[in-house]
């Protein structure tokens, strides 16, 4: 897999967990992918972090400028990711990554589902996201 969509995913992976850690705390739910009431659409956490569930996704302001846009997996899983995603996460970050562009990812992406590192969701309702794949 190309180096850098490698840390790309890992990064956005990484504010994942962070994110679905601040909806588990300050939701009080060890299940924030199944939200509906008494949990808004819309709210605050601990009275700094913007959050809005969209679908079976949500995006989280877990800093002034840090902001993540993810959707849950199957069974609440958040390791998933899409092309969408990955452009979003790095044009927010383009200090990190001053060089990569849409259309890098793009193309990686495809490597890397050609070589089946990467792998869709078999899921109709997650079926646009992408899982690294687990070499046993």
């Amino acid at each position: 897999m190309n180096t850098e969509l490698r840390k790309i995913i890992s990064d956005f992976q990484e504010k994942v967990e962070e994110a679905n850690a601040l909806l588990k705390k300050y939701l009080k739910t060890e299940e924030p992918h199944n939200w509906g009431p008494p949990i808004e659409q819309v709210g605050m956490l601990g009275g700094k972090h913007k959050y809005f569930f969209h679908g079976v996704g949500c995006k989280v302001h877990i800093g002034k400028k840090d902001i993540i846009d993810f959707n849950y997996g199957a069974n609440g899983r958040i390791d998933g990711f899409d092309e969408w995603r990955l452009c979003g996460f790095i044009s927010t970050r383009r200090k990190k990554y001053p060089n990569v562009q849409r259309s890098d990812i793009k193309q990686w992406l495809r490597e890397a589902i050609e070589a089946k590192e990467i792998k869709k969701s078999d899921s109709r309702e997650y079926g646009n996201l992408y899982y690294l794949v687990q070499n046993t």
